[in-house]
């Protein structure tokens, strides 16, 4: 989840920065929560709980954003935090000008620019989008940082049947994970992926005519497209 801090004042920015950010949303699978999906009830809670689950936060910084003082003694203190531990990003758009160089933990962070920083609102509607363009590519990159598939220690080493249901990986991939398996012909084989929020995957470990024991290199990799082919007789063993 992607949390979205903005003012209620800059709900234009907010639709805006949905539309752009739509196809990074849709492909990655990943949701950019913001106030507008609190649901009926309490509705602090449920911001609360949105910036804990959050692995990266967007700033739709403006002088509404700066003048509101729930986002300013409340959103921000619990995003700088997080942002002090490892595996937790920020971006910020820089909507309005405002006093914002008297937050400097906010001009500290990666600002989403296509070359000189200035206020969005100064912008063409070819530039903004293209700069928020580039705020989307920033999140995909720190994203995959996150999807580095780590193969489970508790399967390694391991007997299993020939064709096998294996919980492969450490924790739940982001996205499709693709899985190979070395044989005795010295080539990589293609196997069913780990599918997106999964841990496991069908591995064949070779057929009635393997040997008991035969041991098998397994590796899991993502990629940006699914692979297309049953072989891959020259990647490296190494």
């Amino acid at each position: 989840m992607i949390f979205v801090s903005y003012s209620h004042n800059d709900e234009r920015w907010r639709r805006r920065f949905e539309v752009v950010s739509k196809p990074l949303s849709r492909s990655e699978g990943i949701r950019f929560w913001s106030d507008k999906d609190v649901e009926a009830g309490e509705w602090e809670p449920q911001i609360q709980s949105a910036m804990q689950g959050a692995v990266a936060a967007v700033l739709l910084v403006s002088d509404n954003f700066l003048a509101s003082d729930y986002i300013v003694d409340k959103e921000l203190p619990y995003l700088f935090q997080a942002h002090r531990e490892p595996g937790f990003m920020i971006v910020w758009a820089y909507l309005e000008p405002c006093d914002v160089n008297r937050f400097p933990q906010i001009t500290s962070l990666q600002a989403m620019t296509a070359g000189q920083l200035e206020p969005m609102s100064k912008m063409t509607d070819w530039q903004w989008k293209e700069t928020m363009l580039r705020g989307c590519e920033m999140i995909d990159e720190f994203l995959k940082t996150l999807e580095r598939p780590i193969i489970n220690p508790q399967v390694v080493g391991k007997p299993f049947p020939k064709v096998s249901d294996v919980p492969l990986l450490v924790r739940a991939s982001r996205r499709n994970v693709e899985v190979l398996v070395y044989s005795a012909d010295k080539k990589w084989w293609r196997q069913s992926p780990v599918k997106s929020g999964s841990t496991e995957a069908t591995i064949h470990l070779g057929d009635d005519t393997t040997p008991k024991g035969s041991k098998y290199t397994v590796v899991a990799l993502t990629t940006e497209n699914p692979l297309n082919r049953q072989t891959y007789p020259n990647l490296p063993i190494n």
